[in-house]
């Protein structure tokens, strides 16, 4: 039975839909708050001698890319957690890790006013269309982890039409997605997207086992 995570899901659609280009607008909602910080967090890669080492891996972006495509609309689900991005070909990992860099105090923000102990799960979201012109529907992209569906805690805008919410022919719409850290990329999961899923990262886990393994021959050799 699948178990919805409360993930405190409302995070006030505000922190990531709110007008069109506001990319740092999560992190300005915070100026003047009153309350306590919240204990520092934990990352998600604490113990770092099990990481593999960066410059090393040779895997594309859409290898670790979960593809969905729901009437037309295409999406594309990236998870940008460094256990990951470090298997990337040395300038993906680059491009990833500044991206994620870049707005690494919106997504502290959010993970802060969500409560997290660690790292949250930062995860690169794209919609895009060959038509003229398409709604999408931000909030309705979750991830199915071990029977529990999680909602974003947050959503940073990238592109500047984001909070419009319409996509134009070969135009791409992105965000990162902020998740609860819960959500396990070592084990099967499934992305959601209008309640259309895709299981495609089961195959995407025997990806990541095998370049890890190589990645850490290639750093002893």
């Amino acid at each position: 039975m699948i178990r919805k995570h409360s993930s405190r899901f409302v995070y006030a659609l505000a922190v990531g839909l709110l007008a069109p280009g506001c990319a740092s607008s999560s992190s300005e909602s915070a100026v003047g708050d009153s309350r306590e910080p919240a204990p520092a967090a934990q990352t998600r890669d604490d113990d770092t001698e099990q990481l593999p080492p960066p410059g090393y891996g040779t895997l594309r972006q859409d290898q670790f890319t979960v593809p969905l495509e729901v009437g037309l609309v295409g999406v594309k689900v990236t998870p940008m957690a460094e256990e990951v991005i470090r298997l990337a070909a040395p300038d993906t990992y680059q491009r990833l890790k500044s991206l994620r860099g870049s707005r690494s105090a919106q997504i502290q923000d959010i993970a802060r006013r969500n409560g997290l102990r660690q790292e949250p799960l930062v995860v690169l979201v794209s919609f895009f269309t060959r038509q003229q012109q398409e709604e999408f529907f931000p909030t309705e992209v979750q991830i199915l982890s071990r029977g529990i569906l999680y909602f974003p805690l947050g959503i940073v805008p990238l592109t500047p039409d984001w909070g419009q919410q319409q996509l134009m022919q070969q135009v791409t719409q992105s965000a990162l997605y902020v998740f609860d850290p819960a959500i396990d990329l070592e084990v099967v999961l499934t992305v959601e997207y209008r309640g259309v899923q895709s299981a495609r990262w089961i195959s995407v886990v025997s990806t990541l086992e095998t370049e890890r393994a190589r990645v850490f021959a290639r750093a002893k050799s």
